[in-house]
């Protein structure tokens, strides 16, 4: 007897079986998805009934739809293999610092998958805590990983992951009738607060490290 852990083997899944569960995963419906990959509905709809024909979409199909679900055409297509935990919907992928950089583009943009335990949006994503900026009293230890939500906004006593120019702060925000901040926990930082400059890009709010946050 075979056993498949954690990827679908090839040949397995058709189209329209990877489909219906990328979909289920973003949370996306029919329009949702037409909307995003320029794909029509009708066409999508299609691809979704013919679960026992062997007929696959148009290569050109299969390239808008992938995109928009983060998968290459060959998975949607079950060419190729699909890890499991990324059908599943409770599962963000893990980013590298470097990936939220402006030049990020020729690099991965995933280096794996993690469960997140709390309610999360889809764009929710997983870090590693890389130093000691945020350690101390309601701190992070390093190695600690945070899960990150893009869609929670930006408030008072929350620590987020801020973008400012070539550089990815990840620091707590205070708000005061003087302006935004960013401060570190460590009592020891050599610049423990900053003042949030006005270019600046928020990355997403941390919605849970072990704990909620």
């Amino acid at each position: 007897m075979t056993n498949i852990d954690d990827r679908t083997s090839v040949g397995i899944n058709p189209v329209a079986e990877i489909l219906e569960a990328l979909m289920r995963k973003h949370r996306l419906n029919q329009t949702d998805l037409a909307h995003r990959s320029g794909v029509s509905q009708p066409g999508i709809n299609r691809i979704l009934k013919e679960r026992s024909k062997a007929k696959q979409p148009r290569r050109e199909t299969l390239e808008k739809i992938a995109a928009v679900l983060g998968v290459t055409p060959d998975q949607l297509a079950g060419h190729e293999p699909i890890p499991a935990r990324m059908l599943n919907r409770g599962v963000v992928p893990v980013l590298a610092w470097e990936d939220l950089l402006p030049d990020s583009s020729s690099r991965p943009g995933q280096r794996g998958w993690l469960a997140c335990p709390v309610e999360h949006s889809d764009e929710t994503f997983a870090l590693p805590v890389l130093g000691d900026a945020m350690t101390g009293l309601d701190g992070y230890r390093e190695g600690e990983i945070l899960f990150i939500d893009p869609a929670v906004p930006p408030a008072h006593g929350r620590d987020v992951v801020v973008l400012n120019g070539t550089t990815a702060l990840f620091r707590r925000l205070v708000v005061t009738p003087e302006g935004r901040f960013l401060t570190t926990l460590n009592p020891a930082w050599p610049t423990p607060i900053i003042q949030l400059p006005d270019e600046a890009v928020f990355c997403g709010t941390v919605i849970f490290s072990g704990r909620m946050r």
